[in-house]
């Protein structure tokens, strides 16, 4: 009797109408959850962008630009490219300025993270590094994903010296599928630099461990040589690319030449083109086999100066740099001789 009482129930619950109605309810619930949760993060977003302007916002006599873009509501988009006009003529003040109100004003999640992360690079640009690191991390914290702040933020800890935190960022990146194998042997060789506690020998040896994965080590291995005035190893420079330390060779200390241990024909030109006399082959670098043929010609009042072009942005710069100063591009450099009339100083050590 009892089974029977309890049938209507249990016809009813194998009902498809109910199974739908509890389907919808529970669809109903989710939604109405996700809205609320939607409401809330967004909200909480608008707090932090707000909290995060404060920090960051500096009142002067010369704001009136700002309140003029305020009061006529110029559109974001606008303002945007009114900032990248400030940051490309050199005035990241107002750059900065124009930035933060964009940030007061923008919704759009996409457009936010364009301003934040073109307000980290101002900052970074301006030499406010440690500024520029709060932008990029906010930028991360609301877009995880942002390979532009990730790249820029690595670099700003390198310039910090903070190359641990550099290793974190390219470790991140790498998982996004960067290529950052000779970034991180870069960081790591300048950590090595930076190390006090490591002695000479320790130091070079784990420089020369990382020219696999960074061919410029050879570089920094020539230049701490020099730098701590040690024995230079004449048999290992001989393995070294020879247009990796052309500027090098060329400068070094005639009482620290050793022609007699190279083989690579463009370093025996190098000497040559300085006045040794070294057995050498015709060389591919134009300006040191036209000063070698002067030198055997008995001219020598022509002599080298370089300049170091980055194969990336295509800008030239005077000293040699490993990150190009201006597009941040690693190991880009290429030295260029430029044949100069021969000035007393083309023999100075480095």
């Amino acid at each position: 009797m009892q089974g029977r009482g309890l049938e209507p129930f249990f016809i009813e619950y194998r009902d498809p109408m109910f199974g739908i109605i509890i389907l919808f309810t529970i669809v109903f619930i989710i939604a109405f959850v996700n809205y609320w949760w939607g409401v809330f993060k967004s909200k909480e977003e608008k707090q932090s962008i707000e909290q995060f302007i404060k920090r960051f916002e500096i009142t002067t006599d010369e704001d009136d630009y700002k309140k003029l873009l305020d009061e006529f509501a110029v559109p974001t988009e606008s303002l945007g490219l009114l900032a990248h006009s400030y940051t490309k003529s050199g005035d990241f003040e107002k750059a900065i300025g124009v930035y933060l109100l964009a940030l007061k004003r923008v919704k759009n999640r996409d457009e936010k993270q364009y301003i934040l992360t073109e307000l980290g690079i101002t900052y970074f640009k301006a030499g406010f590094l440690r500024r520029s690191c709060e932008v990029f991390l906010e930028a991360l914290r609301l877009f995880p994903r942002n390979k532009v702040a990730l790249k820029y933020l690595t670099v700003t800890y390198e310039k910090l010296k903070e190359f641990e935190h550099s290793l974190e960022v390219l470790d991140a990146l790498e998982e996004m599928g960067a290529d950052v194998a000779a970034q991180k042997a870069y960081v790591k060789a300048k950590s090595i630099l930076a190390d006090k506690a490591v002695n000479h020998e320790a130091k070079l040896t784990s420089l020369r461990a990382l020219k696999e994965s960074f061919g410029l080590a050879e570089r920094m291995v020539f230049e701490y040589w020099l730098k701590h005035q040690l024995v230079l190893d004449w048999e290992e420079i001989a393995t070294f690319d020879t247009r990796v330390i052309l500027d090098l060779l060329w400068y070094l200390d005639p009482h620290l030449v050793r022609t007699e241990a190279l083989t690579d024909p463009v370093a025996k030109a190098v000497f040559k083109a300085r006045g040794y006399e070294v057995e050498s082959q015709e060389c591919e670098v134009f300006e040191l086999e036209v000063l070698g043929k002067l030198q055997g010609a008995g001219y020598t009042e022509a002599g080298l100066s370089f300049s170091y072009f980055c194969d990336a942005c295509k800008q030239t710069f005077p000293v040699h740099f490993y990150r190009c100063p201006s597009c941040h591009a690693l190991g880009s450099v290429n030295i260029e001789p430029i044949i100069t009339k021969e000035r007393l100083e083309a023999h100075l050590p480095f």
